[in-house]
């Protein structure tokens, strides 16, 4: 998987190259088809399979990352920052960002810069940034009267019991925190990172909760099922949430569509880029400061306006 600003490999996937494109076309205002296809035949010349013609494997190349971007432009329900001209040929980037925009544009650096070693920017941490905003986005999700609470490490709290009964106040539900165990309790957040949910008037248990996990990055195929709800109830909660709460992911990456399948299956429910700019409208201000400010830091760190 490429890293920002370095160039995809000749091997890179539909997505990587669509993700190159709009990285590209954000620093250069567009980004064509011929451009990509230029990059990837140099990248290419010395590295390509016998009896495979250079023109016929970067022209299916090119052809699939320009239809991931298609894909996107749809995915993201009006929100997508960049737009296709000359019948898809070239990529431009939308003159001027909305948040959504802002939005997407983060999204799109916490998968491809290292968030391992470049995630903080203006000294505020990018992974700390998408806990705040997923849970922004389960709560739009859920709609009208939804609630929602960061339980992760963007929680800055490390008494682990302590959130776990705050949780519990909130939901109005759980009887709180309980250790079953006869060891002292290691766990931080026990891989739960935001919870979202929609009460109702009468305040009684019964309702819909959403437990999720949130990945920055390419790297999270180890860890989709980690967080198993109905576990992290029966072990940290007096009393078991009924219904068992659904379990969300959330991926800053735009997921190629045919590995869709199976990481939701895997998953849960999935929200990855494309749908968490779907579901960003009406975001809390101060969560929308902190990405853009980040973003704009670490666009200029990395060679790209803002």
């Amino acid at each position: 998987m490429f890293k920002w600003p370095g160039t995809p490999s000749p091997s890179a996937d539909a997505h990587e190259l669509a993700d190159f494109a709009e990285l590209s076309a954000w620093q250069k205002g567009r980004f064509s088809r011929t451009e990509l296809s230029r990059i990837l035949v140099r990248l290419d010349e010395n590295d390509h399979s016998a009896g495979v013609r250079i023109d016929d494997a970067v022209a299916n190349s090119v052809e699939d990352a320009y239809g991931e971007i298609e894909h996107r432009a749809v995915a993201c329900g009006n929100c997508y920052p960049f737009k296709l001209c000359r019948s898809a040929e070239t990529l431009h980037i939308v003159g001027k960002a909305k948040s959504e925009h802002i939005i997407y544009q983060y999204l799109l650096l916490a998968t491809r810069l290292n968030m391992s070693s470049n995630r903080v920017h203006a000294s505020i941490d990018g992974t700390l940034v998408f806990e705040e905003l997923a849970a922004e986005v389960a709560r739009n999700y859920l709609g009208d009267r939804a609630r929602r609470f960061v339980f992760g490490t963007a929680n800055q709290s490390p008494d682990f019991p302590g959130k776990v009964d705050e949780l519990c106040r909130k939901l109005g539900e759980g009887g709180g925190f309980v250790n079953r165990n006869t060891t002292r309790v290691a766990a931080r957040d026990g891989k739960l990172d935001v919870v979202a949910w929609k009460p109702f008037a009468d305040g009684r248990s019964s309702k819909l909760i959403l437990f999720g996990q949130c990945k920055t990055g390419t790297s999270y195929d180890n860890m989709l099922a980690q967080l198993q709800p109905d576990a992290f109830c029966g072990k940290w909660l007096r009393d078991q949430l009924f219904p068992t709460p659904v379990r969300v992911f959330f991926i800053t990456e735009a997921l190629r569509w045919s590995d869709w399948h199976d990481t939701a299956v895997d998953a849960g429910l999935l929200f990855d880029r494309c749908r968490i700019v779907d579901f960003c409208n009406g975001i809390d201000a101060a969560v929308i400061a902190q990405v853009a400010e980040w973003t704009a830091a670490a666009a200029q760190a990395t060679s790209l306006p803002n």
